[in-house]
């Protein structure tokens, strides 16, 4: 069977880059990683995290939707989760929508990249601790070969990112830099 990486960008959202001020730098980055994922044809799926009016997914027993839900953050067709002007999607490039940390929890993210016979992610966005950690641990539990782009994924406590890329995400997947990553595309492009 034929497969396809597919580059996952996580929360790169207005409400989750404006609070994080972002670095330019951080956004460039994203940015060009995006140019390289689509210069290859690689697959690209967005995943924001929004809510329905109400909260109907508000449970008071969950870790973190309470929270929003009482600050009123994060309804769908609100600014905040709009994807970011940096990553802008293409009309082709899907955006899921999620209601918790993960990006497969409830959502159609495996069937879209098991239709496009993706067995490779290749993980970039935010937060290290958050969405990042919940979804590369749910991918491995589906199979997935997973690639986590290190200085494309942020998150508020510079320790806990380091410790996650260095000694838990390391042991099991490919923890490498945006531009190492990039460079290797050319690489298997060049010897195709």
């Amino acid at each position: 069977m034929d497969t396809r990486t597919t580059l996952l960008l996580l929360d790169v959202q207005n409400g989750t880059v404006d609070p994080l001020q972002c670095p330019e730098s951080y956004l460039e980055g994203l940015t060009s990683v995006l140019a390289a994922a689509r210069s290859h044809n690689l697959n690209v799926v967005h995943v924001v995290t929004a809510f329905r009016n109400g909260y109907p997914e508000n449970i008071s027993t969950n870790s973190s939707v309470p929270g929003v839900a009482a600050r009123g953050l994060f309804k769908e067709g609100d600014h905040s989760v709009q994807v970011h002007a940096s990553v802008t999607p293409t009309p082709t490039e899907p955006i899921i929508t999620k209601r918790r940390v993960s990006a497969f929890f409830g959502t159609e993210l495996d069937m879209i990249l098991r239709c496009a016979n993706s067995n490779h992610i290749v993980v970039a966005g935010l937060i290290t601790s958050g969405a990042v950690l919940s979804t590369v641990r749910q991918a491995a539990d589906l199979d997935y070969r997973v690639t986590i782009l290190r200085d494309m994924c942020m998150d508020r406590d510079e320790e806990v990112h380091r410790v996650l890329m260095d000694k838990v995400f390391h042991r099991k997947h490919s923890v490498v830099d945006a531009e190492v990553w990039v460079r290797q595309l050319g690489i298997k492009a060049s010897n195709a």
